[in-house]
């Protein structure tokens, strides 16, 4: 059981990094001239894109970052906590704003939309330099396994909302979306200062990676 509430914890606190309540009227801006077919499978292209950076940075982000980059965890919190500030006060400062197409554009196919638009909505929009931080900090603390699976509940939970982008902008407004997103880069910025905190005392303490 208590295994289950810390898969549930650390989902959690990915999707406050993740911050798809942000996203979702965000990506919906950005498609606002696609057809609703072609919107529907860019959104499950950049659900299972950032899925995978996602979890193959749980499994072997570790081993890169002790075997290439040569740098303990010490360091990678630090790093890890100033990025999530930064981040947390850059959408606090400067929210994103949707793009407005007002001038005219050439036809792309279908195909082509899709492929324009994983990059950058899947990278860095959805799954950018502190939600990878962030997950190799779960992975340290909770183990490979439990933060792989805190992983599949997230995006899950994202492919859902993806899911019924629509649906939730009527019910709930972009006006309660974009709050919701206010408060969760609180959320962001908490954790980030935590993981400062943690990574200065394993410093000051001399403890290893």
């Amino acid at each position: 059981m208590d295994y289950v509430i810390q898969i549930f914890i650390n989902a959690m606190t990915m999707i406050a990094i993740l911050n798809p309540f942000g996203n979702v009227p965000l990506f919906i801006g950005l498609t606002e001239d696609m057809g609703k077919i072609t919107r529907k499978k860019l959104f499950k292209v950049i659900v299972v894109t950032g899925f995978s950076i996602m979890a193959a940075f749980a499994l072997v982000g570790s081993f890169m970052m002790h075997n290439f980059f040569r740098v303990e965890m010490k360091e990678v919190r630090i790093a890890g906590g100033i990025i999530l500030v930064i981040v947390a006060l850059k959408n606090l400062l400067f929210p994103k704003k949707n793009k407005k197409k007002d001038e005219p554009q050439e036809e792309l196919t279908e195909e082509e939309e899709i492929k324009q638009g994983i990059i950058p909505m899947a990278f860095p929009m959805l799954v950018g330099p502190g939600s990878l931080a962030g997950v190799l900090l779960i992975r340290q603390e909770a183990g490979i396994i439990s933060s792989t699976l805190s992983c599949v509940v997230v995006f899950l939970i994202i492919h859902f909302m993806f899911s019924a982008a629509d649906i939730i902008e009527k019910i709930f407004g972009e006006l309660v979306l974009f709050v919701l997103s206010r408060v969760m880069q609180l959320f962001i910025m908490a954790v980030g200062i935590k993981t400062i905190i943690s990574g200065v005392t394993m410093v000051v303490q001399g403890i290893g990676g």
